[in-house]
């Protein structure tokens, strides 16, 4: 592997297995969780700590850990210009023991998973041995789609299951090195008293209905927090969007919740009422924070990209628009992460079904330096301008990693190293649950056409169901964890081949009244 710690990093002082790592502002050391310091004293093997929730699996469990393989096989149709070449890893993760088996039985087995940790990706450093050292996060916890829920009003709710409702959202390191990755020394995220935060959706507002596995309503949280984005403050803690505030909380290095901005206070009022609104996050190297929100415009063709002074406490906002042209009709991308790039230049990752219907994973490069501020605009006066006009957000669409192979459809999480020409990336395993249903009548069920009655009962169209719902694993080698180091022919910034889509763009295709 490529000695990154050469290329005009900065190495993290105490090299070997020392826990510390440097992020450009300073060194942090990444903490033991609560309650595991004893564990330290007696185990020969201090990176595989237990937990109540989860622990760390042998190399031979699940799923083997290879060495680092080289991809340079691309198809000749496909392989970016700009690619010079493609580390591929498989990543040694924890596991998780979720129950299994089919849903509402008195009693369900339990089945090993693969913990979420590709939800989110920053860069924190480099060893003097030239390990790379990253964080990554997981979401609120291993979910699944649900039947509607009929309530005793008669009416009907949309209702997820939480497979762990006792699951802390935790960040999670990640070292790169000597021909493989592993996810090591997870930070469980806790309120400012240092309760626990849950995965729960907050208990006095509308998320829908937590169901368990035994059709059992759950009551919500009152300490809940759902993690999308991830960034690292100028002292060596983490920044954090929380889905259900909307919000981006400021946690400590051992995941004590220090601040918090909220709508009217650091984010755009405007986001006050949209929770799941903000996408990715990362920190420009003045200090100032950026994300993507995705719904509280209320128009399909634009998000809007926020720029936050987190010292001030206030906001810009500018308009970021959306491919429609390059996914399938109605449908939207998910904004998967944020890497800052420059000054006012980050990375972008897109993601979605493409037209044609292959899913896409496209890296987009963004420049807001000759954008229009859009606070105070009327949403119905935007919902008028072109996806072309002067002031949007310059983008330029640098590849689509979907064509690496293996499970690169799946990244999520992304980062650009400090040579402005390496892009990390790592797939989501999404906990490797999945939810089946086997109706003897309906020939492709989906489970959101049920309802669970009152009385416990399965219908479908008004008439009682046979059908089965069947928590299971996925594939293997479908839900493993892959980190992608991507080495650019040359630095994002570096060059000008690539035509900016934005202003002077041609006038895009006419798309159907929105």
């Amino acid at each position: 592997m490529r000695n990154y710690a050469s290329d005009g990093m900065r190495a993290a002082p105490g090299g070997g297995d020392d826990r510390s790592a440097e992020h450009g502002r300073g060194t942090f050391d990444v903490p033991v969780p609560a309650g595991l310091i004893n564990s330290l004293k007696t185990t020969k093997h201090p990176d595989k700590l237990p937990s109540s929730s989860w622990t760390f699996r042998d190399e031979e469990q699940l799923f083997p850990v290879t060495m680092a393989e080289e991809t340079t096989s691309f198809p000749a149709d496909k392989k970016p210009e700009l690619i010079d070449k493609v580390e591929v890893f498989e990543t040694e993760t924890p596991s998780l023991k979720l129950p299994s088996g089919t849903v509402g039985a008195p009693t369900l087995s339990e089945g090993v998973f693969p913990m979420r940790t590709g939800v989110a990706l920053v860069f924190s450093g480099a060893r003097k041995d030239g390990t790379l050292i990253f964080h990554g996060m997981t979401n609120r916890g291993p979910t699944l789609p649900a039947p509607r829920v009929r309530g005793e009003d008669g009416s009907l709710s949309q209702a997820r299951y939480f497979l762990s409702p006792m699951f802390q959202p935790r960040i999670m390191r990640i070292e790169v090195g000597a021909g493989r990755a592993r996810v090591l020394g997870p930070v469980a995220l806790t309120n400012s008293e240092g309760k626990a935060y849950s995965g729960l959706p907050p208990r006095d507002r509308k998320f829908g209905k937590v169901l368990s596995l035994a059709n059992k309503e759950i009551s919500g949280s009152n300490r809940s927090v759902d993690p999308e984005g991830l960034a690292i403050s100028a002292d060596g803690g983490f920044w954090v969007t929380d889905a259900y505030g909307p919000a981006i909380r400021l946690f400590s290095a051992q995941g004590v919740e220090r601040d918090a901005l909220t709508p009217g206070d650091g984010l755009p009022a405007g986001l006050a009422g949209f929770p799941d609104a903000l996408c990715g996050l990362s920190v420009l190297p003045d200090g100032r924070l950026i994300t993507i929100d995705m719904d509280s415009l209320g128009i399909d063709r634009f998000a809007r990209l926020i720029v936050i002074d987190p010292v001030a406490r206030t906001s810009r906002s500018y308009l970021w628009a959306l491919e429609r042209q390059t996914w399938k009709r109605t449908a939207r991308p998910v904004i998967g992460d944020l890497a800052a790039a420059g000054p006012e230049q980050f990375l972008v990752l897109e993601s979605g079904i493409a037209k044609g219907g292959a899913r896409r994973a496209q890296l987009v490069l963004a420049d807001f330096s000759e954008a229009e501020e859009i606070t105070g605009i009327p949403s119905d006066k935007i919902a008028r301008w072109k996806r072309n006009r002067p002031g949007i957000v310059a983008r330029t669409t640098l590849m689509n990693l979907a064509d690496l192979g293996q499970n690169a459809a799946s990244i999520k999480g992304i980062a650009l190293l400090p040579d402005g020409q390496t892009v990390a990336a790592v797939s989501d395993s999404n906990f490797g649950a999945e939810l089946r249903v086997e109706d003897p009548v309906i020939e492709v069920p989906t489970v959101t056409d049920y309802v669970l009655e009152a009385d416990g009962t399965l219908t479908f169209a008004g008439e009682k169901s046979g059908a089965r719902l069947t928590v299971v694993r996925k594939n293997p080698t479908d839900i493993r964890t892959q980190f992608f180091l991507i080495r650019l022919g040359r630095p994002v910034l570096g060059g000008d081949e690539e035509e900016t889509e934005g202003a002077g763009e041609p006038a895009e295709t006419p798309q159907p009244a929105d």
